[in-house]
């Protein structure tokens, strides 16, 4: 999950699709997928288009590249690790470019359109040449099938600048199991943990539901946040100044109030109104142009798990209180605001704050000698505070609790042992898939092989069955 990688983006239509190089890298991406990768996608690196394997997270810039790849002894494991996890019948509903790659096929030529940009918009006419490759909409589940059980309405949630209700659907459910390693016919640890996909089905009454669902977001820059710039300081090239026109300029401060008023109190002059604004314009210019800086940095966030760029279109999400009806984040600040992360990345997450639950509940209460100094007993109390006691934020900590007056929820674990959490996460995901477990449906989790016994005496393992989470998408 923890790790660095280079940095890729979506890349975007212009008007010149009818490049060869585009169109030679649509060609390919189409054969590529016709023999069943569909793990690849192509996206953009300084402007040009290459090709991404998402099961291995390797850049290709050439066909014969993304050729030599796909006959490689990395991309054989990492694709004999999907087979028995990711590519299974019923597939995760899914694209989130780090570990899911749900794609359903265009009837014209296989490719899924991104949504528009916010910093640079895609015509309609532009939308089929895409040669960005993400699912934009899920409409596997309808509403109407959709009973009064599976939709939840979150109150108080930030969106497009606005706290109000979000209500989202139920797209199906996963269940998380665990392997467990026994001793002398005694339970005494963890093995692996996984979340298996069940999709849209019943849910088994005798498998208790999760605390805590996700809910799933096509990402975009502002989500969870408000908007930094107002779209008035963003105006086109076009309109910043005309060929074969001089500009206005105004020596004098009470010109330009006065102009600049009477642009506010009446809209019914547009040639008005049109000189006031370039004139604004034209002196903001050092201003909007760190202004736009601003912005593109801003719509280039990071999921907070495993430190790689999210982008826009793909899936995201975030985590809900299922016993408060709340998202997480909402207990940590009084504004709407909440986090986002890759919806693979968040899911593991919440598998290994499982894992260090039930780790926990193995090991039992620890029994610590009583210190002599009087602050033995605040260390103890520090000690059981860095504990995980259920899934929460892994960027405010937030667990989505009914908050009173305004104090907001303290973080309890500090950033350097969230850092060592994040890296063990890492780790156990990277052996899950040398040793997944074998399964019937699709799913993702973690691998933590158990120590050596100290005699030749064999270690016996049992399955067992721990909750049923919930997820849910917002349109």
């Amino acid at each position: 999950m923890a790790g660095s990688s280079k940095e890729l983006g979506f890349l975007k239509s212009t008007s010149s699709v009818s490049s060869l190089k585009e169109q030679l890298a649509r060609t390919t991406l189409r054969n590529v997928r016709s023999k069943g990768h569909e793990y690849v996608e192509l996206r953009e690196d300084k402007k040009k288009p290459i090709f991404f394997c998402i099961l291995c997270l390797a850049t290709c810039h050439s066909d014969s590249v993304l050729h030599d790849h796909l006959r490689g002894q990395l991309h054989r494991k990492m694709y004999e690790a999907a087979k028995a996890t990711l590519l299974k019948e019923n597939p995760w509903p899914f694209n989130d470019g780090m570990l899911f790659f749900h794609v359903p096929v265009n009837e014209t030529d296989g490719l899924v359109t991104a949504n528009a940009n916010l910093l640079e918009n895609v015509s309609d006419e532009n939308e089929n040449n895409s040669l960005a490759i993400v699912t934009s909409e899920r409409n596997d589940v309808s509403v109407e099938d959709d009973g009064n059980d599976y939709r939840l309405v979150i109150p108080n949630v930030l969106v497009k600048d606005k706290v109000s209700e979000l209500e989202v659907r139920s797209i199906g459910v996963g269940q998380i199991g665990a392997r467990y390693f026994e001793k002398d016919g005694v339970t005494i640890g963890l093995s692996r943990i996984w979340c298996e996909w069940l999709g849209d089905t019943d849910q088994d009454d005798m498998v208790p539901l999760h605390d805590f669902g996700i809910v799933s977001f096509s990402f975009d820059y502002d989500m969870g946040r408000k908007g930094l710039l107002d779209d008035k300081f963003l105006l086109p090239s076009s309109a910043e100044s005309k060929k074969g026109k001089k500009r206005k300029s105004f020596s004098d401060k009470e010109d330009a109030s006065k102009n600049s008023t009477n642009d506010n109190e009446s809209g019914e002059e547009d040639g008005d109104d049109n000189e006031t604004l370039q004139v604004r314009v034209i002196k903001n210019r050092t201003v909007r142009k760190e202004m736009r800086e601003h912005r593109r940095l801003a719509s280039e966030r990071v999921c907070d798990i495993c430190q790689h760029k999210i982008l826009p279109g793909k899936d995201v999400a975030t985590l809900v209180n299922m016993k408060t009806g709340r998202i997480v984040c909402s207990s940590r600040n009084l504004n709407g605001a909440f986090h986002v992360f890759h919806i693979s990345c968040l899911i593991h997450w919440v598998l290994f704050c499982e894992y260090e639950v039930s780790t926990k509940q193995l090991e039992g209460p620890k029994v610590k000698k009583r210190g002599r100094k009087k602050g033995g007993a605040k260390g103890v109390e520090e000690a059981v505070k860095k504990q995980i006691y259920s899934p929460f934020c892994p960027e405010c900590q937030g667990t989505g609790v009914d908050i009173d007056g305004d104090e907001l929820e303290k973080p309890t674990v500090s950033l350097s042992e969230m850092f060592k959490y994040k890296m063990k996460a890492c780790d156990g995901h990277r052996e899950y898939t040398k040793h997944p477990e074998v399964l019937e449906n699709c799913s993702t989790g973690f691998c933590f092989p158990p120590p050596q016994p100290e005699s030749e005496e064999m270690l016996q393992e049992h399955v067992s069955v721990l909750k049923m989470i919930r997820f849910y998408r917002a349109d």
